[in-house]
């Protein structure tokens, strides 16, 4: 008989790992900050003033606009503006404030996509393991393909390919109209999804190429499909030159495909198209500020903005 078949085995925890050793042990398994990096004393402070002064956490702490909190968002893109220096300033009208980069996910989900009009889901591959749950939820099980990586961050030539089948594939079938969203004044149903990480991709940490960021929008336009970004790690950048004493950039080095797909070739919101764009940015408080504090925003176009709050 198997020596073994009767054993009962445990799988040793992170916790229990680092209580077998001497030194503090960086668990490196999920992407959990130090708890030394959590801004306890600046959120404590925030919260004493906000709920001090009746004029704004009264309003605060009702239910409030559908698209957030008119000082945060206005605060939001004058801060946006200046870390990214778009060719046109972030307007507060382009920012929904939400409950953080997955929820924002799962209801752009909602809004903007069928589970069958929706041909695919294309997400640049390695690709970041929690957003499958999501739109596995919507109802694209099956209808997920990877898109390979390649020096620039996406191999654009593997996805017109496959685009252009999947669209072939959708005319034999007469997929020809949403079958389960109605028509909405303030949504519409994208033919695709496009997911990707330009910046610090995760886990392959590679950052796409101005070039690529270009041709990604161009694609977008062509086959209807909606480019998700999620820009959360753009603000964690730092000076190469590991002698200055510098401790963070204070600049964007790349435009966002966001600030691209608005001013490329006429803009999203140019004279022939339906003012929606094809690229929302996918931001959260959480990787620079603590996780927990559950708020994030999504900016694209007005019309997209005002979209995601109806959700």
């Amino acid at each position: 008989t198997d020596r073994h078949s009767n054993a009962s085995f445990k799988m040793t925890t992170p916790e229990e790992l680092a209580n077998t050793h001497s030194k503090p042990l960086i668990n490196l398994l999920r992407g959990w900050p130090s708890t030394s990096l959590l801004p306890v004393s600046l959120i404590k402070q925030a919260t004493q003033n906000v709920l001090s002064n009746p004029t704004v956490s009264d309003p605060g702490l009702l239910y409030g606009p559908d698209t957030g909190h008119p000082p945060l968002r206005k605060a939001l893109a004058a801060w946006l503006t200046e870390f990214y220096e778009p060719a046109q300033a972030v307007t507060p009208e382009r920012i929904a404030i939400t409950g953080g980069a997955s929820q924002n996910l799962a209801g752009l989900l909602q809004v903007y996509t069928d589970p069958v009009f929706t041909r695919n889901v294309w997400m640049v591959a390695p690709a970041y393991m929690l957003a499958f749950r999501s739109f596995e939820d919507a109802g694209f099980s099956g209808k997920l393909r990877a898109v390979p990586e390649d020096e620039e961050g996406i191999d654009l030539g593997f996805l017109r390919r496959e685009i252009h089948k999947s669209e072939e594939k959708a005319k034999v079938e007469g997929n020809t109209k949403p079958t389960f969203k109605p028509a909405r004044p303030y949504a519409k149903i994208y033919r695709h999804v496009i997911y990707c990480v330009p910046t610090f991709a995760n886990p392959s940490s590679r950052t796409m190429s101005l070039s690529h960021r270009k041709e990604l929008v161009r694609c977008a336009r062509e086959y209807d499909a909606l480019v998700i970004c999620d820009d959360v790690y753009d603000f964690l950048q730092w000076p190469a030159d590991i002698k200055t004493e510098q401790s963070s950039l204070d600049k964007a080095v790349m435009p966002r495909v966001v600030d691209i797909d608005r001013v490329l070739d006429g803009g999203a919101e140019r004279a022939d198209s339906d003012g929606f764009g094809n690229v929302v940015s996918n931001a959260s408080f959480s990787k620079i500020g603590a996780p927990g504090m559950r708020t994030g925003w999504v900016e694209g176009t007005e019309k997209f903005a005002y979209g995601v709050a109806q959700t």
